[in-house]
């Protein structure tokens, strides 16, 4: 788990995409005249990291129960495969036939 913990941060950090958002979107927040350096920045990127940690914990937290609930009852969790399934062919037969 501590792997995997490390990877996502070192992904996360070193995103091209997320260091030019950040670059773009932070700045409108700044108050030239009052600008306190980093604090300001930092205060902003530990507010942005809270809110994502808690949005994924949601995101995980509610996946694993449902997959809990899933695996409790066979038929249901049966019925769940076949239908992802059916679902990711289709969408492949989609891609396939009509670029």
């Amino acid at each position: 788990p501590d792997h995997f913990f490390k990877q996502a941060f070192f992904i996360t950090v070193l995103n091209p995409k997320a260091i030019v958002f950040y670059m773009a979107f932070f700045p409108l927040f700044v108050n030239p005249t009052e600008h306190q350096g980093l604090i300001t920045f930092a205060v902003m990127a530990a507010t942005i990291a809270a809110l994502t940690l808690a949005y994924g914990l949601v995101i995980v937290v509610g996946a694993h129960m449902l997959s809990q609930r899933a695996h409790a009852h066979r038929l249901v969790g049966f019925m769940l495969n076949k239908i992802t399934g059916m679902l990711l062919i289709s969408f492949g037969l989609k891609m396939a036939l009509f670029k």
